[in-house]
C-alpha cells in the first residue's frame, strides 16, 4: 500500500516552495525502505515491473536509499543522502512549478507523475536555467564547481530513471557536460606561511587556537574532527605520543598522532570550556565541546571556523576572492607533508583518499614546481 507520508511530498513542495527543510526530513526517513522493497519483491513474483506502481516520490526515496552493500554501515551516509535529496527535490520543484506548461507541451500527458511526462528539451532547459539563475551564494549563479555536482547527481539518477524502465527517454544523455577546466578548479591551498599566521593570530584564543591547530596538524575532516570523543584519545605505548582513533569518511578508521604542541592546545581549550583533561577511555564526551558542553554540529563548527579566519582579516586573508573553510586545510596538510618530504601515496593514506588523483589535485602546484625545467639550469652560465 502506498505510505501517506510520501505521497504527501509533493504537496509538501507546492505548498512550501523555497523550504524542504521538513520535505528533507521525511525523505530521510528510512521507514519506508522495506516497505518499497516488498512491493518490488511482489512484482518480480509476478513477473511484473519492479517499479509499475511507484511514484515519483517513490522513485527519489528508493533512489537515495538503494541498498548496494550488505553491510549497511558501507551504505550512503546520512549527510550524503541530505546533499542527493536537496538536488533532487530542486529539480522536483522546478518541475512541478512547470506542471501546467508540460500538460501544453507534451501530448498523451500522463496524470499523477512529472518525471514520466519529461522530454528531453525539459532537461536542456532546466540545465540552462540551473547554469545562469542568482541562486548561489552572493545572489550570483552557482559556482562551476556546484553546478557540476548538482549535474552530476541529476544525471546519475535520470539514468537510472531510465534504466529501470520508469521514464521512456534516456534524458540523461541531453545533460551537457559541465567537467571543470584546470582554470575552474577552486584554488584551496594554503602554505605554512598563511597558516602560521592564523595560528599565531590566535595564539592567547585557547579555543580557536585549539580547533585550527588540529585542523592543520592532522588533516581530518571538520565532520571528524566534531565528531571525534575526548575517550577516542590515547597514549601509544610503542611511540611515546598520544594519538586519536576514529571512524571517518566512508566508514575508514583513522588513528591519528598528535603532536605534543598539538595535544597541550587540546588541554588548553578543555581547561577553558571547564571540562576533564584526565585521559579517561570511558568517557564518551566531545574531544572538543562546544559552549554548552555537547557536540558541535559539523557545519555549524565550518561556519565558525569561516568567520573566525575572516576576523582575522590578514593581508592574505582579505586578497582571496573565495573564503577560507575548513576543508583548505587539508590541502595545507598535503602540501606541507610533500615539503617536509613525504611520499604521495602516504599523503594519500594519511588523508584517507580512495584515489591518487585526488591527493595529486592537492599537490598540482607542488608537484609541478618539484618538476619545473629551470632548476635544472646553471645561473652561473648567465
Amino acid at each position: 500500500m502506498q505510505n501517506i507520508s510520501l505521497m504527501n511530498i509533493g504537496t509538501e513542495i507546492r505548498e512550501r516552495k523555497e523550504n524542504f527543510h521538513k520535505v528533507v526530513s521525511l525523505m530521510l526517513n528510512t521507514t519506508y525502505y522495506d516497505a518499497l522493497e516488498e512491493r518490488n519483491e511482489h512484482h518480480q513474483r509476478k513477473n511484473e515491473g519492479m517499479f509499475s506502481d511507484f511514484t515519483d516520490e517513490d522513485m527519489m526515496y528508493y533512489y537515495v536509499h538503494q541498498r548496494k552493500h550488505i553491510r549497511k554501515n558501507r551504505e550512503r551516509k546520512e549527510n550524503t543522502k541530505i546533499e542527493y535529496l536537496r538536488i533532487l527535490l530542486q529539480f522536483y520543484q522546478y518541475a512541478i512549478e512547470s506542471e501546467s506548461f508540460l500538460r501544453q507541451d507534451v501530448d498523451h500527458y500522463i496524470e499523477e507523475t512529472i518525471f514520466k511526462n519529461l522530454r528531453p528539451w525539459h532537461i536542456r532547459n532546466y540545465q540552462m536555467y540551473l547554469s545562469t539563475a542568482l541562486l548561489g551564494k552572493g545572489g550570483k549563479p552557482y559556482s562551476p564547481a556546484t553546478l557540476d555536482a548538482k549535474m552530476t547527481i541529476l544525471k546519475s539518477f535520470m539514468k537510472w530513471l531510465h534504466e529501470t524502465k520508469y521514464i521512456q527517454y534516456p534524458l540523461h544523455k541531453e545533460i551537457l557536460s559541465t567537467s571543470l577546466s584546470e582554470q575552474e578548479i577552486p584554488n584551496r591551498d594554503l602554505y605554512y606561511h598563511e597558516v602560521k599566521q592564523i595560528l599565531d593570530y590566535y595564539k592567547d584564543h585557547p579555543i580557536n587556537h585549539g580547533l585550527l591547530t588540529m585542523l592543520a596538524m592532522t588533516g581530518l575532516r571538520v565532520q571528524e574532527i566534531a565528531n571525534a570523543s575526548w575517550g577516542d584519545v590515547y597514549l601509544d605505548s610503542l611511540s611515546g605520543h598520544y594519538r586519536l582513533r576514529g571512524v571517518g569518511k566512508g566508514g575508514k578508521k583513522f588513528d591519528k598522532l598528535l603532536h605534543p604542541s598539538l595535544y597541550e592546545r587540546i588541554l588548553a581549550f578543555r581547561a577553558r570550556r571547564h571540562v576533564s583533561t584526565a585521559l579517561n577511555t570511558s568517557d564518551q564526551g566531545p574531544l572538543f565541546p562546544s559552549k554548552d558542553g555537547g557536540y558541535y554540529h559539523y557545519k555549524n563548527l565550518s561556519n565558525y571556523i569561516v568567520r573566525i579566519i575572516e576576523r582575522t582579516e590578514l593581508p592574505f586573508v582579505k586578497e582571496r576572492a573565495d573564503r577560507i573553510t575548513p576543508h583548505y586545510f587539508r590541502h595545507f596538510y598535503a602540501i606541507y607533508s610533500r615539503q617536509q618530504g613525504a611520499d604521495i601515496f602516504l599523503i594519500q593514506k594519511e588523508l584517507g583518499h580512495s584515489d591518487r588523483k585526488t591527493t595529486e589535485r592537492y599537490l598540482e602546484k607542488v608537484l609541478q614546481r618539484e618538476q619545473e625545467i629551470g632548476l635544472m639550469w646553471k645561473e652561473q652560465d648567465f
